[in-house]
């Protein structure tokens, strides 16, 4: 697309400059906008692509995250594998004390049946004199 002066310019030209020199003022004016015009285009189209590129992910940003990505997953797994762990070591020592406190229950049982036991023959009369009998104390 080419840049014309407006016909009243070059009127005005060819009155103060002659058509001759009129013409060779305005096409150089006319050579002078396009280059101007052309150049400014120019300009604009590397800011404009300056711009983008800031505002733009290139492939290698994101080849740059996909690896930063990785590194955070290796990461998370590993610390995971750690909390597991950790977390069987700690079910295992809560199941051994659940043992400790069930075996520690079946004695308190023994002892408490033991305990109504002698209770009971204590209290039955006849219970006693057996006992007595069998000890030798009554005969």
């Amino acid at each position: 697309m080419g840049y014309t002066i407006p016909i009243e310019i070059y009127e005005k030209f060819e009155e103060k400059l002659g058509k001759e020199a009129a013409s060779v003022v305005v096409k150089a004016l006319e050579m002078s906008i396009r280059e101007a015009i052309k150049e400014s285009k120019e300009d604009i189209k590397t800011e404009l692509a300056e711009e983008l590129k800031k505002e733009l992910a290139t492939k290698y940003d994101i080849e740059l995250l996909k690896k930063d990505i990785d590194i955070l997953r290796q990461e998370t797994n590993k610390e995971i594998g750690v909390l597991r762990e950790e977390m069987h070591k700690e079910i295992g020592i809560v199941k051994k004390e659940i043992d400790l406190v069930r075996k520690e229950m079946k004695i308190m049982e023994i002892r408490i049946i033991a305990v109504l036991v002698i209770v009971m023959i204590l209290l039955n009369h006849n219970a006693i004199e057996f006992l007595a009998r069998l000890f030798g104390l009554i005969k």
